[in-house]
């Protein structure tokens, strides 16, 4: 964790300063150490991760970072970590499902950055705070750096650990650990907050979305990616009846097979055909996007994102007139909302500046 990071931050629970005691550093990062409020509340700061969990999600560290704790016991009873809670929510299985997805594909490469930010003005980035919501492991947070951009990565799974890895040499990323409903930062700091592809794995989609809303500055920006309703979709709920029951382990089994056959029939039969005289342009014109942006791409990352589809607990789909919706609940100015094939919406708006 960069020193940087602190003056961002404050307690999830209470909102006031957090007072940071530091047991291992190398240069300004720190390495192990705690974060403690005065409302009680102490984070752990694990692998130069702060980890602000909150509620039962917290019992999970022991478990995830046993060597830790086995250095730092007292912290078991400062954290009131029950060592057994029994407990098996949905916010607990997605960090498991998508902790382990990332652990196991941290070499995702899929650019769909570009597409996803390309409604957007070229100097969009250049000198601004963001917050990249759902991390994953940082891919996208790289890029907005690369862009000008000084990114603040989160996420709720144990992928925090491979976007640490994965950014550890950029001065300008920050990764934490925490909750969407709980985050640990000041309000009105960050100029854009972008998620991509996560918000619909919420229980509750709409209500993630505007508690993001307080942490825009005035003016500043939110824009996202959401599943859309398409059949070919909702068709894949059949095989999420069967891959809910499997162990992280069986859903990539599950996904191999089912890339196989997607990856191995329909990608390859568009790479196969795509440049025939005549026939090939017609194919590039009427073939799904997906199926164009597939055939760029490699075997693994099909089937990356066939694990994606299959593991996490909860998937919506949603129409045009619930993202409208969505855009004039929030309170957002210079809203737009564009499809994106047949996969995706975006929504964007901007935080309403105050009239003087």
């Amino acid at each position: 964790m960069k020193e940087r990071l602190l003056q961002w931050l404050v307690c999830p629970a209470c909102g006031n300063k957090l007072t940071v005691e530091v047991s291992h550093s190398k240069g300004s990062e720190i390495v192990e150490g705690t974060l403690s409020c005065a409302c009680g509340k102490i984070f752990p700061i694990i692998g130069n991760v702060p980890r602000f969990l909150c509620g039962t999600l917290k019992n999970k560290l022991p478990e995830l970072y046993s060597d830790f704790f086995n250095r730092h016991p007292s912290l078991l009873d400062r954290m009131a970590i029950l060592k057994d809670n029994g407990r098996n929510t949905i916010k607990e299985a997605t960090m498991d499902r998508f902790g382990y997805e990332w652990e196991h594909f941290s070499d995702y490469s899929c650019d769909n950055f570009q597409l996803f930010i390309a409604p957007l003005p070229d100097d969009f980035f250049k000198g601004k705070l963001g917050l990249d919501v759902g991390c994953g492991a940082g891919r996208h947070a790289v890029q907005a750096c690369e862009l000008g951009a000084e990114v603040i990565g989160v996420d709720l799974s144990p992928a925090v650990d491979a976007a640490q890895r994965n950014t550890a040499d950029k001065r300008r990323i920050h990764i934490v650990q925490a909750d969407i409903y709980n985050l640990p930062f000041k309000p009105d700091i960050f100029h854009f907050i972008y998620s991509l592809g996560v918000l619909q794995h919420l229980s509750e989609p709409e209500s993630g979305y505007k508690t993001l809303l307080p942490f825009l500055s005035k003016g500043g920006a939110l824009f996202v990616w959401i599943y859309a309703y398409a059949a070919r979709k909702v068709a894949l709920e059949i095989l999420r009846v069967v891959s809910q029951k499997l162990s992280n382990n069986n859903i990539r089994r599950m996904a191999y097979l089912c890339n196989l056959f997607d990856y191995g029939i329909f990608i390859n039969l568009y790479r196969l055909t795509e440049n025939l005289p005549f026939w090939g342009e017609l194919i590039k014109r009427f073939s799904p996007l997906r199926v164009k942006e597939y055939a760029t791409y490699g075997f693994r990352v099909g089937y990356t994102d066939w694990y994606d589809r299959l593991s996490a607990p909860i998937t919506n789909y949603y129409k045009e007139d619930e993202m409208q919706n969505w855009l004039k609940h929030s309170g957002l100015g210079n809203t737009k909302l564009l499809p994106i094939g047949d996969s995706w919406w975006w929504l964007y708006g901007e935080k309403k500046a105050l009239l003087l």
